[in-house]
């Protein structure tokens, strides 16, 4: 009995070995994101947009004024479009800004209508503009039948802004 105790202590030692071994990289993997991003796409992005919120009424808050704040640098790009534009006639260009300028100015107010929504506890309302901020569709349907792609500024703001509003309905579904 006394042989039969070692052998059971260093299999007991292996199997614990092995469970840490296993089980470090997924708590490794959420180890530094915030409780409120866990079920994000784009964790690293989320963790920066609900700064260190301990609460999910402050990491939405925060979500969605960081969503908020690069809907409207991306609406602030618009001129940006007429050098992409460059060498369409003169119509095809005045639609298709006219058109981003709208989508732009949209998921702005959309994002500030996803606030209100939250503001008042109607998750329903908030998620619904949420979705709707994400949507720039129609400005880069026109930008590519104008022939035109986005100018990099957009294009990267563009991408972050649907990263960044991804990441305010996975923060909200966390209640």
């Amino acid at each position: 009995m006394a042989l039969n105790m070692p052998r059971h202590f260093t299999i007991f030692c292996l199997a614990m070995v092995m469970l840490g071994l296993f089980a470090s990289p997924t708590e490794a993997k959420y180890k530094a994101i915030n409780p409120f991003c866990r079920t994000s796409d784009y964790r690293r992005i989320c963790n920066i947009m609900v700064r260190g919120a301990t609460n999910w009424h402050d990491a939405t808050r925060n979500a969605i004024q960081s969503a908020l704040r690069a809907a409207t640098i991306l609406q602030k790009l618009t001129p940006r479009l007429d050098q992409a534009l460059e060498g369409v006639d003169q119509a095809t260009k005045a639609d298709t800004v006219a058109t981003c300028k709208d989508t732009f100015d949209g998921a702005v107010d959309n994002m500030k209508q996803a606030l209100v929504y939250f503001d008042t506890n109607d998750i329903g309302g908030l998620n619904t503009y949420l979705s709707a901020a994400v949507g720039i569709d129609d400005c880069t349907d026109a930008m590519k039948q104008a022939g035109a792609a986005f100018p990099p500024a957009v294009a990267k703001i563009s991408n972050n802004l649907a990263m960044q509003v991804s990441n305010c309905l996975a923060v909200t579904q966390q209640t």
